[in-house]
């Protein structure tokens, strides 16, 4: 994979889902950044400090045409989820690039296809970044595991086919095995038009080789008010 840190003396050319990535000094402390999707390219030059390194590290999805802070992921199978009962699950997320100079990010890269849904009324409803298996599919190995637990507080079956998430102050881990991390993921249900969706700040899976890069967030919530199937 392609996350790390990198000395840029010159160019450097990664091949990734989506097309090509170059990154390429034009001067004394400029840099070019480019894209390459679908023949259509894409640049922007950032100033850099001399000595200073281009870190490349595995973030939520945050990056697109449209700013968005919540994920709609659409599950392969619809989840029965009968009252009181607890159900462990794995979440696939999408990984987009971050490229970082010292702490401070200067562009965001998705690394596959990128489509918006909305969530709710088009009068108050969030448009999110839209998931699902075909869209996983375009990603190839970039795609995070995210240990997700649901807790049913409700007296009812509730089936859910659709779950909506922060994606803003989450924690994204890369290793030396190539493996990609997302928070945990808690989902409160409490009824149908109710339903708690706590990322945290950390994953609890453990974690193969060493950590390579660690995009940290806090952790954060979103009540799903519109129904989950």
């Amino acid at each position: 994979m392609l996350f790390g840190k990198y000395e840029l003396t010159d160019r450097l050319e990664f091949s990734i889902p989506s097309g090509i990535l170059i990154l390429e000094r034009i001067g004394e402390g400029i840099v070019r950044i480019r894209r390459v999707v679908k023949s259509v390219e894409s640049s922007k030059i950032i100033s850099i400090t001399p000595g200073f390194t281009i870190d490349l590290k595995a973030i939520p999805p945050l990056a697109g045409s449209t700013n968005t802070s919540c994920l709609y992921i659409t599950l392969e199978e619809p989840i029965l989820l009968p009252g009181g009962s607890i159900l462990e699950y794995e979440l696939l997320i999408p990984v987009d690039l971050g490229v970082f100079i010292g702490n401070s990010i200067v562009d965001i890269v998705p690394l596959g296809r990128v489509k918006y849904a909305l969530y709710g009324p088009p009068d108050m409803g969030d448009i999110c970044r839209y998931v699902d298996s075909g869209i996983l599919a375009s990603y190839g190995n970039y795609i995070a595991r995210a240990k997700t637990v649901f807790k049913s507080e409700s007296s009812e079956t509730i089936e859910i086919s659709h779950l909506v998430l922060p994606s803003k102050n989450t924690t994204m881990y890369s290793t030396t095995m190539d493996k990609l991390y997302f928070s945990d993921v808690v989902v409160r249900v409490r009824s149908p038009l109710h339903v708690e969706v706590e990322v945290k700040g950390e994953s609890t899976l453990p974690l193969p080789g060493l950590l390579l890069t660690l995009f940290k967030g806090a952790g954060a919530l979103y009540i799903m008010k519109h129904g989950v199937k």
